[in-house]
């Protein structure tokens, strides 16, 4: 696990350079005559996505790590016990005890892509053309490099209102799911 700002300066910055970058000169053994990760849209937005998911897929493994931990060691010997084949125990057992943490890491992850802001920043300024440009580095660059801190900081205020009410019913929705999956009223 690191951090968002070390993996974009050590992987955008470094890894990615365009002539000097070792994943930039393997592409050029592999064929790719220039290759520019942050010069298309399409590549830029892939290269950040790639560069986010580096970050957070080990904090989300280590979420889903613990969770399947804590299980009850019981309720799975009970499962084999009464005959319930692995796909059975997966399906009947495991996957209905993991919704609630299996849950919560995903409302998490929302959490975190929705502010996502410090890769974009430290790597592609929001370019180009704006392709990588997320709604918080938007805000970031209108209040700090614009300094149009009024609008700034209404972007926030918005985008923060419209991140718990959406989050809200989110949790409503999945606790719904996770009650009827596992059966309580």
């Amino acid at each position: 696990m690191l951090s968002p700002v070390a993996v974009s300066w050590m992987v955008g910055k470094s890894m990615l350079e365009p002539r000097f970058g070792p994943i930039a000169r393997f592409a050029r053994w592999l064929g790719w005559e220039n290759p520019s990760f942050f010069g298309d849209p399409l590549t830029a937005k892939l290269s950040v996505m790639i560069m986010d998911a580096w970050t957070f897929i080990p904090f989300m493994m280590i979420m889903l790590l613990a969770g399947l931990q804590s299980m009850s060691k019981e309720v799975l010997e009970a499962a084999e016990v009464d005959g319930a084949t692995k796909w059975q125990r997966f399906w009947q057992v495991i996957f209905p005890l993991m919704l609630p943490v299996s849950v919560t890491a995903i409302m998490i992850r929302i959490i975190f892509k929705l502010k996502l802001a410090d890769i974009i920043i430290t790597v592609t300024a929001g370019g180009p053309g704006g392709a990588t440009d997320s709604v918080t580095s938007f805000i970031y660059r209108e209040y700090r490099d614009r300094s149009n801190v009024g609008y700034g900081t209404l972007l926030a205020i918005v985008y923060l209102v419209v991140i718990v009410l959406g989050m809200t019913v989110l949790m409503k929705i999945s606790d719904r799911i996770v009650r009827r999956m596992t059966g309580r009223l």
